[in-house]
C-alpha cells in the first residue's frame, strides 16, 4: 500500500442494526489509528418519500460522527458500483459490511455486493458481521488482502 493512513469504510442500510456495523468500524479505525468513513448508498431517491427513513439515517449518521466518523450519502441505480467508486476515490483499505438477508437462490442469481466490490477493488480487506451476532464477535469472510 502506498498510503500512510488506513481508511475504514462502513456501508450501512437504513435500519437500527447498522449501529453495530458503525461501532465495529470505529473499533477497527481506533485500533489501527485510521480514518472512519460511513457510507449509505440509496437506490434512487426513494428515501425522501419516507420521513422515518430520513430520521433513522440522520440518527445513524449522528452516531457515526460521535464515534469520530465522516459520513457520506450517495444515490444511484447500481449500489455496488457506487460503493466501488467511493472505495477507489477515497483509497479505502478496509470495508465493513453486514451479512445480507438474501435467500440462497437469490444469492446464486444475483452477485452479492461484497463479491462485486472485491472483484473491482485493489487491496481491500473485508469484514462481514453476521446478522444475528449480538455479542459482536466477528465473522470474517475471506480475511486476506485482495488485490488484482
Amino acid at each position: 500500500m502506498s498510503q500512510d493512513v488506513e481508511k475504514v469504510l462502513v456501508c450501512i442500510t437504513i435500519q437500527k442494526n447498522s449501529k453495530r456495523l458503525i461501532r465495529k468500524g470505529a473499533e477497527i479505525a481506533n485500533e489501527i489509528n485510521g480514518e472512519l468513513h460511513i457510507l449509505h448508498v440509496e437506490k434512487g431517491m426513494s428515501i425522501f418519500k419516507n420521513e422515518q427513513s430520513i430520521e433513522l439515517l440522520e440518527e445513524l449518521f449522528e452516531y457515526g460522527k460521535q464515534l469520530g466518523g465522516e459520513v457520506h450519502f450517495l444515490s444511484g441505480k447500481d449500489v455496488p458500483s457506487k460503493i466501488v467508486e467511493f472505495i477507489k476515490s477515497m483509497q479505502i483499505t478496509r470495508l465493513v459490511l453486514g451479512q445480507t438477508m438474501r435467500s440462497k437462490l437469490r444469492r446464486l442469481l444475483t452477485k452479492d455486493i461484497e463479491n462485486n466490490v472485491l472483484s473491482q477493488t485493489n487491496e481491500v480487506e473485508l469484514l462481514i458481521l453476521e446478522r444475528n451476532n449480538h455479542d459482536n464477535k466477528k465473522f470474517i469472510k475471506d480475511k486476506k488482502l485482495f488485490s488484482n
